[in-house]
């Protein structure tokens, strides 16, 4: 290759490839050129400086750490899905308690409805039957104090009389029949005539001077009172006595 050429040409030739090979190279493409000055300034400092297994290593434990993110983040979302199951069991039981709790409520509203309306009827029953009863018994009284039982020396039979007895059994069987039921609905009458008064089962309306009973005794019924699953569904109205005004 160097034949023909003399010494000057050779050295001139050198120099050229020389300086060629230590000329600066370009910077690469797609390189910001902060990253590539920092990467050059790194290499420059012998403490930056980075063999081929110091890199094997350190792309190895990245890659160990990615795995145990991985595998903590697997376990995170896990442990997200139970609890979030959790939850929503949770959620679904209360609900359901709730609707449990309002149907109770509604059939308990329902319930103090149909017995308010039976013991209505009952009350309404009751007078009729005393009504009945009174006007029977005004009857027979004249019936006896009349002409036939004078004469014969016993009273005379009165379709009036009969009407008015059978009357007073159909009220009886009425009332009866609404006991049966108040009793199945657990509804139990509050005992008040001859009892000692008391505030929370009864209202009094009235009150009488009495020497014969205790002062604070019941004396009359104006409203019969009942209780409904060991409460006071409604309180009696009643009549009391009070002791005797002492004369000055």
């Amino acid at each position: 290759m160097t034949a023909g050429l003399d010494r000057d040409e050779i050295v001139h030739r050198f120099e050229a490839l020389l300086d060629s090979a230590l000329a600066a190279e370009a910077a690469p493409a797609g390189i910001d050129k902060e990253i590539l000055s920092a990467v050059i300034a790194g290499g420059e400092d012998d403490r930056l400086r980075c063999d081929s297994y110091a890199l094997w290593a350190a792309m190895t434990a990245l890659t160990q750490e990615i795995k145990l993110q991985g595998r903590a983040f697997q376990e995170l979302n896990l442990t997200l899905a139970a609890q979030t199951e959790k939850v929503s069991e949770e959620l679904r039981a209360v609900y359901a308690e709730r609707e449990r709790a309002l149907q109770r409520e509604a059939e308990r509203r329902c319930r103090r409805e149909i017995l308010s309306a039976l013991i209505d009827l009952r009350d309404r029953l009751g007078r009729g039957r005393e009504s009945v009863r009174a006007r029977e018994m005004g009857i027979a009284a004249a019936a006896r104090a009349g002409w036939w039982e004078r004469v014969l020396g016993k009273p005379a039979a009165d379709p009036v009389v009969e009407a008015v007895g059978a009357l007073v059994r159909g009220y009886e069987l009425g009332v009866e029949r609404l006991d049966q039921t108040l009793n199945e609905f657990n509804a139990r009458e509050i005992r008040c005539h001859g009892e000692s008064f008391d505030p929370r089962r009864m209202n009094a309306i009235e009150s009488e001077e009495s020497a014969a009973v205790a002062p604070g005794t019941v004396l009359e019924v104006y409203r019969s009172g009942y209780e409904w699953n060991g409460e006071v569904f409604r309180p009696a109205q009643v009549k009391v006595s009070r002791a005797p005004a002492v004369p000055e």
